[in-house]
């Protein structure tokens, strides 16, 4: 068995980090703790507390104010024995400490023996967190709150479009059926413009009621064919198109786990995306393909396109917002948003890469 000499103690008290302590309780003649005397210190007892040369002192003499707690607790201790564990703040030391007290000695001497860490600055930083975490409480609730109104706003605005834009179009129908004997170049290219702007229209109001479907809309996940999915959608997709010069190049897709309905708007919006943009190229060349893990797969889009600059990415995938000219590429800016809301909604990822004038690649992913 080791034999500790008193050397051996003393190098081990002053070893320690933690700040260490033996004091002597005063009471009045009520038995009511008024003060204590420092008659024990450790090395760290001053780093932890900024109290110099503390032994024989008394703590008032430090902090004349210190609060009534501290008295309270250690005069208990003093008296009863039970020892105590706590955390408390310390105004004139402007210091949290994690205290552990205990009696120490003869029950008559009064004494207890602290060992305590000062722990401020993990308070200020639990503090800071809590700030942070009330702030973005307040965020998500405002950015929830702002997706309703825009959500709301959509399904409204997209409806309350609907029945004008019917009557527009059949009125450019029946002027261009009464026309249809007389018509000169410029009345020609006039109905031409009248009837694309009104295709324009109608494809907005679709993409915005799809828009605000699909947060409102349940997520009845099932296992799809999304090799299946993608066949059929280029195959649909060339047919609309007359597309016979692309080059499509559609490798192993694996399973995924969603919403059929959903995932399809996806590789839509995608595929038209891909084509759409790189269209001027020649050979045009759309790659499909995907890589797997056990916690999800990742599906991506290549095209050797326009791609753009990776600076302006932040816009990619807001509603309304596009890196391209109508006048170069025509669009509403809605399908890549789409495309976002659903991966979101699948606790997914959605992200892209590209170049200027070599092509982009989107990527997304889809938990297993």
């Amino acid at each position: 068995m080791i034999q500790f000499k008193e050397e051996h103690w003393e190098l081990l008290f002053n070893s320690i980090d933690e700040g260490f302590c033996i004091i002597e309780m005063i009471f009045d003649e009520q038995e009511k703790p008024i003060d204590y005397r420092f008659l024990v210190i450790n090395s760290s007892f001053e780093k932890q507390t900024k109290l110099n040369n503390a032994v024989g002192k008394r703590m008032r003499e430090f902090a004349p104010n210190h609060e009534e707690h501290w008295f309270e607790t250690y005069g208990k201790i003093a008296l009863t024995g039970e020892s105590v564990r706590f955390e408390n703040y310390a105004e004139q030391l402007n210091c949290w400490y994690d205290v552990y007290a205990f009696r120490f000695g003869d029950p008559k001497n009064l004494q207890v023996a602290i060992l305590f860490n000062n722990i401020t600055e993990r308070k200020q930083s639990e503090e800071q967190i809590k700030l942070l975490n009330k702030e973005l409480a307040e965020r998500v609730c405002q950015l929830e709150f702002a997706n309703k109104e825009l959500d709301a706003f959509s399904y409204s605005v997209s409806h309350d479009l609907r029945a004008p834009l019917g009557i527009l179009n059949s009125f450019i129908k029946i002027l261009a059926d009464e026309l249809s004997g007389n018509l000169t170049e410029e009345i020609s290219y006039i109905l031409g413009v009248m009837n694309s702007t009104s295709q324009k229209m109608e494809n907005l109001i679709k993409d915005m009621l799809v828009f605000s479907h699909i947060s409102k809309s349940e997520i009845e996940r099932k296992e799809i064919n999304t090799q299946q999915i993608v066949n059929n959608i280029v195959e649909d997709f060339c047919k609309q198109h007359f597309v016979e010069k692309t080059i499509f190049k559609i490798g192993d897709l694996p399973p995924s786990n969603g919403n059929s309905s959903m995932l399809n708007q996806v590789w839509t919006n995608l595929i038209s995306n891909a084509y759409k943009y790189s269209k001027k190229k020649s050979p045009q060349t759309i790659e499909i393909g995907s890589k797997q893990n056990v916690e999800e797969t990742t599906y991506y889009i290549k095209d050797n396109g326009v791609g753009f600059d990776m600076q302006s990415h932040q816009k990619l995938f807001g509603i309304f917002q596009r890196l391209h000219s109508d006048s170069e590429f025509e669009g509403a800016g809605i399908g890549l948003a789409i495309v976002q809301r659903i991966i979101t909604r699948h606790e997914g990822k959605v992200w892209a890469d590209a170049k200027v004038n070599e092509g982009a690649t989107f990527y997304f992913t889809i938990p297993a």
